[in-house]
């Protein structure tokens, strides 16, 4: 029945894209146009309201401007829609709220499984690249041995960076990670530092530990620290350095 009701939906619909992300949906019924529509368009401001999306009633078509996918969301949306007022007779709103969560999960779903090869798991929590640009840096990471990372602060270069290295020893894929930075001052002098080689590296490597906490637990770290699984060394002291899987 559902499928029937589905396919008469979609003759009484025409779809045509423009080149400015617009998507026009042509209803050749006027009675199923005016139900999808609403009274006072009641139930495309609702749809507006939301998706944050700009939906409007032109003649026998509804209009949708906005980026492709989210035009795509809608279109199903008003599908839908559609199919609810040929089966029922009247559309509520809890079927506009549904319209548009039915597919946001699909598309959340679908997303998912796209991001699966990405995702970084540590015991304390997951971590899923943000951006195109992330995964690539994640899968280049993964497949070379020697990378160059470059960008503004806050794009997650060393975030990234610390949980692949992270989950690699938690799997055994590597022995040890070593941590190197130069031993550089942003600006300010601070004089020499006290303690030992790890406690003056140690304010350097601060967002590298941030890291590591917020990633795994601190005493888990310290226990990898001292059994050398995790090892702090200063840029000035890696010349002649073997780092066979590291």
């Amino acid at each position: 029945m559902r499928n029937i009701v589905h396919q008469k939906s979609n003759s009484e619909i025409k779809f045509v894209y423009s080149d400015n992300n617009t998507l026009s949906m042509i209803f050749q019924n006027n009675d199923l146009l005016l139900g999808v529509v609403g009274e006072f368009n009641s139930n495309l401001k609702e749809l507006e309201k939301i998706t944050e999306t700009n939906i409007y009633s032109r003649g026998n078509s509804i209009l949708i401007k906005s980026e492709s996918k989210k035009n795509e969301l809608i279109k199903n949306a008003i599908k839908f829609l559609a199919d609810q007022f040929i089966i029922n007779g009247s559309i509520e709103k809890k079927d506009i709220i549904s319209s548009v969560n039915k597919f946001m999960i699909e598309e959340k779903i679908n997303n998912s499984e796209k991001n699966i090869e990405y995702i970084i798991k540590t015991s304390k929590r997951s971590v899923i690249p943000r951006s195109e640009k992330q995964k690539n840096y994640v899968r280049a990471l993964k497949q070379n041995e020697i990378i160059i990372s470059a960008g503004p602060a806050g794009t997650g270069k060393t975030f990234l960076a610390v949980a692949v290295a992270l989950t690699m020893l938690l799997e055994k894929k590597i022995e040890r990670i070593i941590l190197s930075r130069p031993a550089v001052e942003a600006g300010e002098k601070l004089g020499f530092l006290p303690g030992d080689i790890r406690e003056k590296v140690d304010p350097y490597l601060r967002p590298l530990y941030d890291s590591f906490y917020d990633l795994l637990d601190y005493e888990k770290i310290q226990k990898k620290i001292e059994v050398g699984d995790i090892e702090i060394a200063p840029l000035a002291f890696m010349r002649g350095r073997t780092l066979k899987n590291s």
